[in-house]
C-alpha cells in the first residue's frame, strides 16, 4: 500500500477531516532524524497515530507485505494515558484500514512498543531477561522514600558535627521550617529523606559524572559516597527507583544482549528501527541518551515531537535544552551533521479561537529573555488559527474588581451567567486555572468559596489537603485505633507526628456516633487480638483496610468523585506500605502482624511504632501530590479547578486564569541544577545555560503560555485591580501590558 492510499482510506473525499500540509510533511519523513516543533492544538497526537500506521502499512511492495514490524516501532508518551489515547487512536483507524483491506488483519497492533519511557524500559528489561534487572522490585515514590529512610547511613546518624557540613551546603533546598544551618540540630529524619531523594534522582535524571563529583569539594564527595552506598543497597535489596530503572536500561543498551535486542540479532524478534518521542521539551539528559542509543542504527530514525514553549518540568528533571538543541544531540551521538536534522514546524492551530491563538503568539514573543540564545529553538514560526470557532465577540478578556474576594465572585457570577444564557451546557466547560489549588487565602480558596456560595459545585482533587480530608483522617484514624486502641504507642513528643496521629483518631471518633458498624468492626477485632497473644492475625493490613472500606460511611462515600479518588490513593499507599520487606528481613512483609505478647489487646509494639514513624511519619512530614482520577478530567456538573501542570493537554471551551500577579522566583531546583552542570556526564552535552534569575522568568513565561493555550471559545485573565497593574511575568514585559493588549470585561 502506497501512502496516498493510506490516506484515501483514513481521509476519504466526503471527510471533514483532513491531515494539513505540514502535517503530511512529517507524514512523509523518509528516514533519519526528525524534529517536530508542534505548537499546542496542532494535532501531534494525531501526527503520531498515523506516523505509526505509515510505519505498519504502507510499503511499495506490490504484494503488500508490512513495511515495519509492530515491534520495531517504539513510542513513548509522558503519560500512561496519552499512550493510552494514542493507542485507541491507531486502533480506530485500523478498524478503517481492515474494512479496505481485510487481508492486513494480521498485523498485530498490541506488539507496538507504546508507553511512557520508564514502563517501556522495565518491560524490555523483563522481555530480554537483562542480567542486571532480574528479580527486581520496581519502587513508586513512597516505596523509594522508605527505602532511603531506613538503609541510608545519614538519615539515622546523630553525629552533628560530621552531618552539619554536609547540609548547609545544600541549605538552599531548605525551607526555614524545615531546618536552618543556625540550628542547633541536624534536619528530621524524613526532611533528610526528601532532600536525598531530590539529590539522587537528579544525580541519575542529569547523567552526571560521579567520578568528577568525587574528585570536587568534601560536601560533592560525600555526596558521591551516599550515592554510592544508595545504589550498592539498592543492589542488594534487588530494588530500583524510577530514576535508576532508566539507568538500568541505558546500561543494558550497549552490552552483547542490549546490542542484539536493538538489531535483532540472534533474538528471535526484530530489533528496534523507528524511535518516536512525544513531548519531547520535558525529557531529561538519560533518556536523551537512551533515545539516542535506540536509534544508533544508521539512518538513524528517531523522531522527536514537542514545543520548548510549554516545557514546564524542569522541577522534576526535565531540560528543556535538549528540545531546543536537539539537532546538536544528533550531531553529538550519532555523527550527523545538525544541518542535516529535518525540521518540521506543526504550526497550525485547530483548538482556539484565532484571537486567542494571536494573543498567544503577542504573548511568547514579548518577553526579551525569550529572545536570548538558547531560550527557543531558532527561528521557530508562530502559531497560524486554523480553528473552526469564528465570531466576533471578545475572545480574550480581563475579569477584574477592586478585591481579590470580589473578584472571586465575579469569576463565578460570570460561570452562572454562562450557564443560565445557554452559553455552555455543563459547568465542567468552564475551567480555572491556578499555579496552586491549595485552598488557602491567597491561593483556590476565594474561588472555591465563591462557587459555592453561587450554588457551584467546584471539583479540585490537587488542593493540597489530602490529609485534612474527613474521609482520609477518618480511615487512618480507625487503622490506628484498631492497632493501638488505648494509643500508648503514639510517639508522645508533641510534634506534627503526634499531633496529626491524634487528629486522625478524633475524626474517627467522630463517626462512632452515627456509624455503629463501624465501631463494632474495630471493637470486634481487637477484642479477637486479646484470645491470641504473640501469634500472627489472620488478617493482613491490607485485608483489614478492605474490611473498614466496607463499613459505613465509606462505602457510602464511593459514590463521591472526589472522596472515591483519596480513598483510592491512600489505599494505593497502604498497600505499598505492605508489601515492603523488614530491613535485614526481606521474607517478612510488613502487612503482617501479631498481637503484642504484654499488651494481648494491640498489635505487637514494635510494628505499631514502625507503623507510626514509616506510615504516618511521611504523611505528616513529607506528604505527597494528590491524584485525580486520569480517567476523569472533571465530572459533569462541577467547575474543574486545576494547577496549571494539571491542564497539561487538555482544553476546555471557557478557560479562567488566575494568580497573574505570581513573579519569578530562582529555587532550590535552578541552584542544583547550575551545581550539577558543573558533572557532565556527557561534556559535548554540557549546557550554557542562562542564569538561574533568567531561567525562572523562562520557566513562568512557559508556564502561563501552556495555561493560555489551553482555551477554545474564551480565554479570561482573572485578579484584582492591583494585581493587573503589577507589571512583569503572567501579565507581560511591562506595566500596563496586559490591559493594552486584551480587554476589559
Amino acid at each position: 500500500m502506497k501512502i496516498d492510499q493510506l490516506l484515501l482510506i483514513l481521509f476519504p473525499p466526503n471527510s471533514n477531516k483532513q491531515p494539513t500540509t505540514e502535517q503530511l510533511s512529517i507524514l512523509k519523513h523518509p528516514a533519519g532524524p526528525a524534529w517536530v516543533l508542534a505548537g499546542p492544538g496542532s494535532g501531534k497526537t494525531e501526527v503520531l497515530s498515523l506516523m505509526v500506521l505509515r510505519l505498519l502499512y504502507v510499503s511499495d511492495d506490490p504484494i503488500q507485505k508490512l513495511s515495519i514490524s509492530p515491534e520495531s516501532i517504539f513510542v513513548t508518551t509522558f503519560t500512561d494515558k496519552a499512550a493510552r489515547n494514542l493507542e485507541d487512536r491507531i486502533g480506530q483507524y485500523r478498524k478503517q484500514i481492515i474494512a479496505a483491506h481485510p487481508e492486513l488483519e494480521s498485523v498485530d497492533i498490541s506488539k507496538l512498543r507504546i508507553g511512557t519511557l520508564h514502563g517501556l524500559c522495565n518491560d524490555l528489561l523483563q522481555e530480554f531477561r537483562a542480567p542486571n534487572y532480574q528479580n527486581v522490585r520496581l519502587m513508586d515514590e513512597f516505596e523509594q522514600a522508605m527505602f532511603i529512610y531506613e538503609h541510608m547511613s545519614i538519615v539515622a546518624s546523630k553525629d552533628f558535627s560530621a552531618d552539619q557540613p554536609f547540609w548547609e551546603a545544600f541549605d538552599y533546598m531548605f525551607t526555614p521550617q524545615e531546618w536552618k544551618p543556625t540550628y542547633d540540630r541536624l534536619p528530621n529524619k524524613w526532611v533528610r529523606t526528601s532532600k536525598l531523594i531530590t539529590l539522587f534522582n537528579r544525580i541519575v535524571e542529569d547523567n552526571i559524572n560521579i567520578a568528577a563529583m568525587r574528585a570536587a569539594s568534601p560536601h560533592w564527595a560525600r555526596l558521591a559516597d551516599l550515592y554510592d552506598e544508595y545504589v550498592t543497597k539498592l543492589i542488594k535489596g534487588h530494588r530500583s527507583d524510577f530514576a535508576h530503572l532508566q539507568s538500568r536500561f541505558l546500561e543494558f543498551l550497549p552490552t552483547p544482549l542490549g546490542r542484539a535486542m536493538l538489531d535483532g540479532e540472534g533474538t528471535g524478534r526484530p530489533g528496534i528501527e523507528w524511535v518516536l518521542v512525544d513531548e519531547y521539551q520535558d525529557t531529561n539528559l538519560i533518556q536523551e541518551a537512551i533515545y539516542m542509543a535506540l536509534a544508533h542504527r544508521s539512518p538513524h530514525n528517531i523522531v522527536v515531537v514537542g514545543d520548548d514553549d510549554q516545557a514546564m518540568y524542569r522541577f522534576r528533571g526535565g531540560s528543556v535544552e535538549c528540545m531546543v538543541t536537539f539537532d546538536q544531540a544528533c550531531q553529538v551521538y550519532l555523527g550527523i551533521a545538525a544541518s542535516a536534522v529535518k525540521t518540521y514546524p506543526l504550526i497550525g492551530n485547530f483548538r482556539s479561537h484565532p484571537e486567542i491563538v494571536e494573543f498567544c503568539n503577542t504573548y511568547v514573543t514579548a518577553f526579551q529573555t525569550m529572545n536570548i540564545p538558547g531560550a527557543r529553538v531558532p527561528s521557530k514560526p508562530l502559531m497560524q488559527s486554523k480553528s473552526r470557532i469564528a465570531g466576533k465577540y471578545p475572545a480574550v478578556g480581563i475579569l477584574t474588581a477592586k478585591t481579590a474576594d470580589d473578584t472571586a465572585n465575579e469569576f463565578a457570577q460570570t460561570i452562572v451567567d454562562l450557564i443560565r444564557n445557554g452559553v455552555v451546557t455543563d459547568p465542567s466547560q468552564c475551567c480555572l486555572l491556578l499555579t496552586s489549588t491549595k485552598e488557602t487565602p491567597n491561593n483556590a480558596q476565594k474561588y472555591v468559596e465563591a462557587l459555592r456560595r453561587h450554588g457551584l459545585k467546584p471539583y479540585n482533587p490537587r488542593n493540597k489537603a489530602f490529609l485534612e480530608q474527613q474521609e482520609v483522617s477518618a480511615m487512618l484514624g480507625a487503622i490506628s485505633s484498631l492497632i493501638d486502641p488505648d494509643g500508648i504507642y503514639i510517639p508522645p513528643k508533641p510534634d506534627e507526628l503526634n499531633e496529626f496521629i491524634l487528629m486522625c483518631r478524633m475524626a474517627y471518633q467522630e463517626l462512632l456516633p452515627s456509624h455503629p458498624p463501624l465501631k463494632d468492626y474495630i471493637d470486634r477485632s481487637v477484642a479477637a487480638f486479646s484470645d491470641r497473644p504473640g501469634a500472627y492475625v489472620n488478617s493482613t493490613l491490607q485485608e483489614i483496610v478492605y474490611y473498614v472500606l466496607s463499613c459505613s460511611p465509606f462505602d457510602g462515600w464511593h459514590a463521591d468523585p472526589e472522596r472515591r479518588v483519596r480513598l483510592g490513593k491512600l489505599t494505593a499507599l497502604f498497600e505499598a506500605f505492605a508489601s515492603m520487606p523488614v530491613p535485614e528481613r526481606d521474607k517478612v512483609q510488613r502487612g503482617s502482624m501479631r498481637v503484642d505478647p504484654e499488651s494481648p489487646y494491640t498489635i505487637h509494639r514494635g510494628w505499631v511504632r514502625g507503623f507510626y514513624s514509616l506510615f504516618f511519619g511521611y504523611l505528616a512530614r513529607t506528604g505527597f501530590d494528590e491524584v485525580s482520577d486520569e480517567q476523569i478530567i472533571c465530572p459533569p456538573g462541577y467547575v474543574p479547578v486545576m494547577t496549571i501542570h494539571q491542564a497539561k493537554g487538555l482544553q476546555f471551551p471557557f478557560v479562567f486564569v488566575g494568580h497573574i500577579s505570581k513573579k519569578p522566583a530562582a529555587s532550590a531546583t535552578h541552584r542544583l541544577e547550575s551545581e550539577l552542570g558543573a558533572f557532565p556526564g556527557n561534556p559535548a552535552r554540557a549546557f550554557s545555560r542562562p542564569t538561574a534569575a533568567v531561567r525562572a522568568e523562562l520557566d513562568l513565561i512557559r508556564q502561563f503560555y501552556v495555561a493560555y493555550s489551553r482555551a477554545e471559545w474564551a480565554l479570561v485573565m482573572v485578579g484584582s485591580s492591583a494585581q493587573l497593574t503589577g507589571g512583569g511575568v503572567p501579565c507581560g514585559p511591562e506595566k500596563n501590558w496586559l490591559r493594552r493588549n486584551v480587554r476589559l470585561l
